[in-house]
This record gives C-alpha cells, sequence and structure tokens, in this order.
C-alpha cells in the first residue's frame, strides 16, 4: 500500500494507513490505542474546516479519516491512502517513544555496581577456590574446576530480589513516616 491507493473497509479490518474517508457506510472505527477514546468514532465524508494547518484539529474530531492500526467496529468505507508507516499518526508516537532517552536512576545504578562487586568478588573466590583444590590438595584439573564452579554458584545470593523488594518497602515506609510520601494531591 502506498499513498494514493484506495482501500476498501469492513467489519473487523484492521485500518492499513492513514486513510481519507472517499465513501462511507455507517462506519465507526475504535481508536483507543491511538486516541485514548473508549467508544467507537463515527466516520463520515464531510470536510473539516481546520484553517491554515490541517494538524491544529485534534485527533478524534477528525471525522473523515481513519488511522493505521485501529480497528473497523461497524459498516464499510472506501478510503484513499494519506500516509504509511512511520508517516501515519501511530508511527509519529512510535518515532516519538523510540527517541526517549533511556535513565538509570539511582538505586538501579547502585545495584549495578553491587552487580559487579559482587561478581568480582565471586570470580576471585572461585579462582582461589580452584588453586587450593588443585595445588594444595592435589585434584585433577576437572575436579578443582567442578568444586569451584559449584562453590561459585553457592555464593549467588538466591534471594537477592527479595532483599531488595524489602529494602524498597523499609524505605517507604520510613518516608511514610517522614510525610515525605502522599496518597493523593490536594
Amino acid at each position: 500500500i502506498v499513498p494514493g491507493d484506495v482501500v476498501r473497509l469492513s467489519l473487523g479490518d484492521r485500518v492499513p494507513a492513514d486513510l481519507r474517508m472517499c465513501e462511507v457506510s455507517n462506519l465507526a472505527a475504535l481508536e483507543a490505542a491511538l486516541t485514548g477514546e473508549a467508544v467507537p468514532i463515527d466516520k463520515t465524508v464531510d470536510a473539516i474546516d481546520c484553517g491554515a494547518d490541517p494538524n491544529s484539529t485534534p485527533l478524534g474530531d477528525r471525522h473523515n479519516m481513519c488511522f493505521s492500526a485501529t480497528l473497523v467496529s461497524s459498516g464499510s468505507a472506501l478510503g484513499l491512502v494519506v500516509a504509511t508507516g512511520d508517516d501515519t499518526e501511530i508511527g509519529t508516537i512510535n518515532k516519538l517513544v523510540s527517541q526517549v532517552e533511556k535513565k538509570k536512576t539511582n538505586v538501579l545504578a547502585q545495584i549495578d555496581t553491587i552487580a559487579k562487586w559482587l561478581a568480582v568478588f565471586i570470580a576471585i573466590t572461585a579462582l582461589a577456590t580452584w588453586n587450593v583444590a588443585f595445588f594444595i590438595t592435589e585434584e585433577n584439573g576437572m575436579d578443582a574446576l567442578s568444586t569451584a564452579l559449584v562453590c561459585a554458584v553457592a555464593m549467588i545470593p538466591e534471594g537477592l530480589e527479595a532483599i531488595v523488594t524489602m529494602t524498597y518497602a523499609w524505605a517507604v515506609s520510613n518516608m511514610a513516616k517522614q510525610n515525605a510520601i502522599i496518597r493523593a494531591l490536594p
């Protein structure tokens, strides 16, 4: 599908691109994914007075358009493709979401630091275990390696997630006691 194509829509279809309605027969589209409207929007072919800038009209008020990734809930229609892919309204939202900078919170940075130190400690301890098993107790190399790996696996704290969750709960409880957390804004 490319801009300029004519698309026929009917009940249950997913709209493949942004379409300008040419013919409509009782058409309604579920646009909740795009506009947040919970009820289907009735579509018409009537022109919308939007002044000089067509983008100034809110998406929910563009009754002569069907948008990509929405669903036809009733009726049928013919529409002219006006935008596809990243040029559609949903594509614009996807582009904006993908450009959001991922930022680590201080807590996540601290957890990463602890995990790195823990990994280094476990690696050093496993190496020391292998050295003791191989050189001092004179086990063969594979048995010493097996002993070192068993020790390394045993040192990984199984309840680390539970400990972090309990620490969060304790911190939130302390903040609540100091009235740093409120339930609703005034």
